[in-house]
């Protein structure tokens, strides 16, 4: 199973985790994790989820992205509505309590 690493905003250091807690796009809390290479995803309080490739989150200016992993431990992100996005190692998001992190895949 894959491992996250998760900052802060300005923080200088951050945790290891094998789940991240996120925002969805309509504000609802949902945990992830990462095995054999899809997202499983449950929401808050729910006994069980579903399995997907991609993961809708907020990020830290409220907007609504997409992620898929790229190549293990890479994200290509889309914003809602656009018809192309960009890679990157790493995924600003919105947890629990609204506040800004930032996730890798380790």
């Amino acid at each position: 199973m894959s491992r996250f690493h998760h900052t802060r905003q300005g923080a200088g250091s951050g945790h290891e985790d094998v789940i991240v807690n996120y925002k969805t796009w309509d504000g609802s809390n949902w945990t992830a994790r990462i095995q054999n290479g899809r997202f499983l995803h449950t929401k808050q309080g729910a006994a069980s989820g579903h399995e997907d490739v991609i993961l809708n989150y907020k990020t830290w200016d409220g907007s609504n992205w997409t992620l898929r992993l790229v190549g293990g431990n890479r994200f290509h992100h889309t914003k809602e509505g656009a018809a192309s996005g960009h890679e990157d190692v790493i995924a600003n998001y919105k947890t629990w309590d609204d506040s800004n992190w930032t996730l890798r895949v380790l």
